[in-house]
This record gives C-alpha cells, sequence and structure tokens, in this order.
C-alpha cells in the first residue's frame, strides 16, 4: 500500500502509478535545525545534482539509478507551534513501477535524518 502525504503537502501529488513515494514526519526540533539534518541527509544519499532553497526550506535533488535512469527527490520543511515537519517525495522520472526503489530511498533519508539529528546532540 502507498503511504502517502497529508493533502495539505507543499508537494505535488504522486502519479497513481507505483513509481512514487510521498509521506512526511513531523519532529520535535525548530524548521532551520530540521532543514539542515536534511540537507546533510539529502547529500550522504549522493545525489548527481542538488538545489536548496535556504530561504524556502526546500531543496530538489537528482539520483541515478542502474547508471541509466533518473529519480527526483523533492523536500520541504514546515514549522508548526511546536515542532517541524519534514516532507519528502520520491519519484521515478519513467516506467510504471520502480521496484520499491522510492521507498526504501524515502526509508534510507529518513533514517540519515535521524542520525544528522542525533550527531547534533552528542
Amino acid at each position: 500500500m502507498k503511504r502517502s502525504a497529508p493533502s495539505d503537502s507543499p508537494l505535488p501529488p504522486c502519479p497513481d502509478s507505483p513509481n512514487c513515494e510521498r509521506t512526511a514526519r513531523p519532529y520535535p526540533v525548530d524548521a532551520p535545525t530540521l532543514f539542515a539534518a536534511a540537507q546533510r541527509a539529502l547529500d550522504a544519499l549522493g545525489p548527481v545534482e542538488l538545489q536548496v532553497q535556504p530561504e524556502a526550506r526546500r531543496a530538489a535533488a537528482v539520483y541515478r539509478v542502474a547508471f541509466v535512469f533518473k529519480d527526483d527527490v523533492d523536500v520541504a520543511v514546515e514549522s508548526t507551534d511546536d515542532e517541524s515537519t519534514l516532507h519528502v517525495r520520491s519519484a521515478s522520472r519513467v516506467g510504471h513501477s520502480d521496484l520499491g526503489v522510492n521507498r526504501r530511498r524515502v526509508d534510507r533519508f529518513f533514517r540519515a535524518v535521524d542520525e544528522a539529528l542525533d550527531a547534533r546532540s552528542d
């Protein structure tokens, strides 16, 4: 079953094909701290391109799959009263199915964010 972000996500919805993953996760930290951790996580996953918009707390990365295909990952951080929300969307540019590649990338991304946040508290 495809996980999805809340309908108020700032990121575009996924198509009906199973080659996209879009989700969000709240964190008990301020938005600048969470965005910095998200940037480190994106970079740790080895993108071929990374564009960062710090003032908007958004980032876009491109990852190469099997040396041929490219996947796009978009990240946005929103601030709420007592926490921040990290939105992520990972999608294949071509094909119908990605064999779970985008879901695994999103899972690795969130683990890398958690590690970046843990490292700052050490």
